[in-house]
């Protein structure tokens, strides 16, 4: 840092203390990107998707678990209609989407991403490879349950036995294709969830 002659010894005092507070206020925005670990958003019909992790910082080698639910605000039954506004690429809850019967999907990312960029990003290979079957069921709509996560999905649902509209997906790692495991490495991940209504969740994971 380049002092101009002259400058009283107390004024270059002050600029020495400003230059450090900068420096730390720095610091300080880089390692407390992963606070949250809860977090809800609300689209136009009447459902809440809910997201919660089990931590924002994680040990390397350390499962995260993710907790997603779609939530009727209403009290009413709420038959939505099935919709495929899906806001990301790459959501999914299990390792064979086609046979997903929940209207939302999560994916992680390493590094930090949102709205605004989040199309730039690569979902991380979660899951190792299984045989799948072959089968897509027609599913035309959701009837919630009057404040609740229990829906009849539709045609052929049954209120009076609704399935619950909750998963858990726990991630010990990424799959090199699909056969070798390896633990998240430290660095910062964004956890998206979104469902198939267009509504999307960010949370972030400090792993260190």
């Amino acid at each position: 840092m380049k002092i101009p002659r002259g400058l009283p010894i107390i004024s270059m005092f002050f600029i020495i203390i400003s230059v450090l507070m900068t420096g730390c206020a720095q610091t300080t925005t880089e390692t407390t990107i992963a606070t949250l670990t809860t977090t809800t958003a609300q689209s136009g019909n009447g459902l809440q998707l809910q997201v919660s992790l089990n931590a924002a910082t994680l040990t390397p080698g350390e499962p995260l678990q993710i907790n997603v639910s779609e939530y009727n605000t209403l009290p009413t039954n709420n038959n939505v209609a099935a919709a495929t506004n899906w806001g990301v690429n790459g959501l999914t809850i299990g390792a064979c989407p086609n046979i997903n019967l929940l209207p939302f999907g999560v994916a992680v990312f390493r590094g930090h991403y949102d709205a605004g960029n989040i199309s730039q990003g690569t979902p991380l290979p979660l899951f190792a490879a299984v045989p799948c079957v072959p089968l897509i069921r027609l599913i035309t709509g959701y009837d919630f349950l009057p404040d609740s996560s229990t829906a009849a999905i539709m045609p052929g649902g049954d209120l009076q036995s609704p399935t619950l509209m909750s998963a858990t997906e726990t991630v010990k790692g990424t799959y090199s294709q699909g056969i070798q495991l390896t633990p998240l490495t430290s660095g910062i991940y964004t956890v998206v969830a979104g469902d198939e209504w267009g509504t999307l969740e960010f949370l972030y994971i400090n792993v260190h």
